[in-house]
C-alpha cells in the first residue's frame, strides 16, 4: 500500500486534472481513487468520501462566503443563484475574477472544492451552438447603437428607426427567445442592425444572433463576463465595421462586426478590483471607457486596508487600443488613519464611474456621473456630474450634488470598523447624464441620482443647476438607478425605491414619472403598487432598469420581471408581458426570465428586445433574451 501526504495528493490528482481540461467533478473522482490507495494514517479523515468533502466545503462557505451571499450584501448573488452556476464560473471568479480579493486567503484546492460544492456541473455544459449558414452581411446603418441609442444618451428612438407606432404596441407578441447557457443574469443590452442582435453574456461569450431566427452568425469568447452594451463603429458607407465592448476584468475588445474575429484587446485595469460596469462611449476615433471597481465589496473584510481604487475614465484609440489619456476622479490615496480593527485607512478613494459617458461634440466635452467615495474623507468629485475635455481628459467643471458621501460594504454589518465615518448616503449617479435639445431652443443636461432627485444643468454655464426636482424617496437602493429617457419635450424618470433604505425623503414612489425638461415641472406620475403581500422582488413593479422611449410610448422593465409599455402622455399601460417565467428557446437551452435590471429595453427595426434575469441584491435570477414583434395578420 502506498503512503502519500495530502498536499501532494491534491496537487497531483486535482490541479493536474483541471489543468489538463478535465471537469472539476472528474478531478475529484481522480482524487478519490488516489486517496483510496493511500495509507489511512496519512490521509485527512475529514476529506475522505463525498460527505467529508461536502462538510469541509460547507465550512469554507460558512466562514468565507455566507456573510455576503446569504444576505445578498452589496449586490452579491444569493446562494441559490450560485448553485445554478457551473463550478468553472465560480472558480474563475475566485481565481482571477471579481471575487479574487475575497478569495485571496483560500488555498487553491479549497477554491476548487468550494466551487464544486456550490456549483452545478451540468449548468451550461455541452451546449451546441446553432450557427447560421453563410456570412453576416449588413444592408445599412445600425438600428440601435450605443447604450443610450446615441452619443447623448437620450434613449429616445425616432419612429423610422423604431419601426413601431403606439398603435402597433398592443399587437406585440413573442417572436423567439434565446437562452444563455449556465447563466443567472442577462444584463448586456444589445446593439442591433437589420440583420443581427449583438449581446454579451455572463459566461463571457458574445453573440451575433440573426434577427429573424436567433441562430448565431458568430460567437466570440471574451474570457470574462460581458455585462455592458456593445458599441458599433461604422465605415464610410455607414455600415457596421467594428464592435467594441468591455468585460468584467476591465478588458476592452475590438471585434470585426461581420466575422467576430478579434482586431485587438487591451486591459485598462490599474487596480486589482478594477472593472468596467458602464458601456463604452465612442467619438471620432476614441473610446471612452468608464472605470468602476469591486473594492467597495473588498472593504467588507475588517482586515482590508480601505481603500485605493481611483474611479475615472480611460480614453483609447479605436485603431489599436493605445491609451490616449486617463482621468482620475480622486488623487493618490495615502494613509489617513487606522480602524478599530487595526487596518489602515487610505483616502481619497472611490468615486467610480458606473455608467456610460455622454458626448457633447459641439462643446468638445465628455459628461460623466460619479459614485460615492469608499473611505473618509470624501472629496469634491464624488456623487457629481463632471465635464471633461474630449481631447485630453482635463476636468472642465464639476457639479457635486451630495458632498461628504463615503460608503462601502462594511457599512452594511455590525460591527463595522471599515465603514467610513460618513456611512453614506451612497447617492451615486448610476445613470448617465442626458444632453437634449429643448423644444423652445437651447440645450440642457439632465441628470438623475439615487437620492431620488433629478437635475437640469446648463451646459453653457459650467453645469449651473437650473432646476432640481424630487421624483422618488431615494436611498442606497432607491431613486434613479440606471437611466432616464427624453425627447426634449418630456423627461421620463424611472424610480426604484425598494424597501430597506436610509436617508430617504417622503414615501416610496416606485414607477414612472414625467417632467418638463426645461423647467423641471412635474407633468404626471404613475406609482406602481405591490402586486402581492411578500416583501420580495417578485411583488414590486419597481423600475431600476433604464427606460426607452419611442414616439408616444415609453418601455420599462421591472424588478418583478414585468415588461411594460406606458403611454408617454399620461403613464397609462398600453401593453404588458410577464417575463418571470420559463421560455422555450431557439437554441434549446433551458431558460427563464427574472428581474429586469441594469440593461434596458431596445426598440429597433420593428422589434422590442430585452434581457431578463438579474441575480444581484437578491433579485430574481434568469438567463433569457426575448424578442417581440407585431403579430402577423392571419
Amino acid at each position: 500500500m502506498q503512503r502519500c501526504g495530502l498536499a501532494s495528493l491534491w496537487r497531483a490528482a486535482i490541479i493536474r486534472s483541471v489543468n489538463k481540461g478535465f471537469s472539476i467533478r472528474t478531478a475529484f473522482l481522480l482524487f478519490g481513487l488516489t486517496l483510496a490507495g493511500c495509507h489511512s494514517s496519512e490521509a485527512d479523515p475529514s476529506l475522505v468520501g463525498e460527505s467529508g468533502q461536502a462538510a469541509h466545503a460547507e465550512a469554507l462557505y460558512d466562514s468565507n462566503c455566507a456573510s455576503c451571499h446569504d444576505e445578498a450584501i452589496a449586490g452579491a448573488p444569493t446562494r441559490e443563484a450560485l448553485e445554478a452556476l457551473n463550478p468553472s464560473v465560480i472558480l474563475a471568479a475566485m481565481n482571477n475574477g471579481i471575487m479574487q480579493e475575497q478569495a485571496a486567503s483560500l488555498d487553491r484546492i479549497d477554491r476548487i472544492l468550494l466551487a464544486q460544492h456550490l456549483g452545478d456541473e451540468t449548468a451550461g455544459a455541452n451546449v451546441a451552438i446553432d450557427y447560421c449558414e453563410g456570412e453576416l452581411q449588413f444592408s445599412g446603418a445600425p438600428k440601435w447603437n450605443r447604450w443610450g441609442g446615441n452619443a447623448r444618451n437620450t434613449r429616445y428612438q425616432p419612429a423610422a428607426a423604431a419601426g413601431l407606432t403606439a398603435e402597433d404596441v398592443p399587437e406585440l407578441e413573442l417572436a423567439w427567445a434565446f437562452g444563455f447557457p449556465g447563466a443567472q443574469r442577462a444584463r448586456s443590452q444589445p446593439a442591433v442592425t437589420q440583420e443581427a442582435i449583438f449581446t454579451g453574456s455572463q459566461s463571457g461569450r458574445v453573440y451575433a444572433l440573426d434577427t429573424e431566427t436567433g441562430c448565431a452568425w458568430w460567437t466570440y469568447e471574451a474570457g470574462a463576463e460581458v455585462r455592458n452594451a456593445p458599441v458599433i463603429e461604422t465605415g464610410a458607407d455607414g455600415r457596421p465595421e467594428t464592435l467594441y465592448f468591455g468585460d468584467v476584468e476591465a478588458g476592452v475588445h475590438a471585434v470585426d462586426a461581420r466575422s467576430g474575429e478579434v482586431r485587438w484587446t487591451r486591459s485598462v485595469k490599474d487596480h486589482p478590483d478594477g472593472t468596467i460596469t458602464g458601456s463604452i462611449a465612442l467619438h471620432a476615433g476614441t473610446l471612452f471607457v468608464p472605470m468602476s471597481s469591486m473594492e467597495v465589496v473588498s472593504a467588507y473584510s475588517d482586515k482590508y486596508a480601505c481603500c485605493t481604487f481611483r474611479g475615472g475614465v480611460t480614453a483609447l484609440s479605436t485603431e489599436n487600443g493605445e491609451r490616449k489619456w486617463r482621468w482620475y476622479s480622486v488623487g493618490e490615496p495615502r494613509k489617513v488613519g487606522t480602524t478599530s480593527a487595526g487596518a489602515d485607512i487610505l483616502a481619497p478613494s472611490g468615486a467610480p464611474v458606473w455608467s456610460t459617458p455622454t458626448v457633447d461634440a459641439a462643446r468638445g466635452l465628455l459628461y460623466v456621473g460619479t459614485g460615492e467615495n469608499y473611505s473618509s474623507p470624501a472629496n469634491g468629485n464624488s456623487d457629481a456630474i463632471i465635464a471633461l475635455d474630449l481631447v485630453n481628459g482635463r476636468q472642465r467643471w464639476t457639479m457635486q450634488a451630495t458632498p461628504g458621501d463615503a460608503w462601502n460594504a462594511a457599512c452594511g454589518r455590525e460591527p463595522k470598523p471599515n465603514c467610513p465615518s460618513e456611512d453614506g448616503p451612497d447617492f451615486d449617479f448610476g445613470a448617465p447624464p442626458i444632453l437634449v435639445d429643448l423644444e423652445g431652443g437651447g440645450q440642457i443636461i439632465l441628470a438623475g441620482q439615487k437620492s431620488g432627485e433629478v437635475f437640469g444643468l446648463d451646459p453653457e454655464d459650467g453645469g449651473k443647476v437650473l432646476w432640481r426636482q424630487r421624483a422618488g424617496m431615494g436611498g442606497f437602493n432607491g431613486g434613479i438607478h440606471w437611466g432616464m429617457a427624453s425627447d426634449g419635450r418630456t423627461l421620463w424618470v424611472p424610480i426604484a425605491d425598494t424597501p430597506g433604505n436610509r436617508f430617504t425623503v417622503g414615501p416610496p414612489r416606485p414607477g414612472i414619472h414625467a417632467f418638463d425638461p426645461a423647467t423641471g415641472a412635474p407633468l404626471w406620475s404613475r406609482i406602481e403598487q405591490p402586486t402581492c403581500e411578500d416583501i420580495a422582488y417578485k411583488c414590486v413593479t419597481a423600475l431600476s432598469a433604464p427606460l426607452t422611449a419611442i414616439p408616444s410610448v415609453v418601455f420599462a422593465g421591472a424588478h418583478n420581471g414585468r415588461l411594460i409599455a406606458y403611454s408617454a402622455r399620461d403613464g397609462s399601460i398600453l401593453w404588458m408581458r410577464e417575463t418571470n417565467r420559463s421560455f422555450e428557446t431557439v437554441n434549446g437551452v433551458e431558460a427563464k426570465g427574472g428581474s429586469i435590471d441594469g440593461a434596458g429595453v431596445v426598440v429597433a427595426g420593428g422589434m422590442v428586445i430585452v434581457n431578463s434575469g438579474y441575480d444581484k441584491f437578491g433579485e430574481i435570477a434568469g438567463n433569457v433574451l426575448l424578442v417581440y414583434r407585431v403579430k402577423e395578420a392571419s
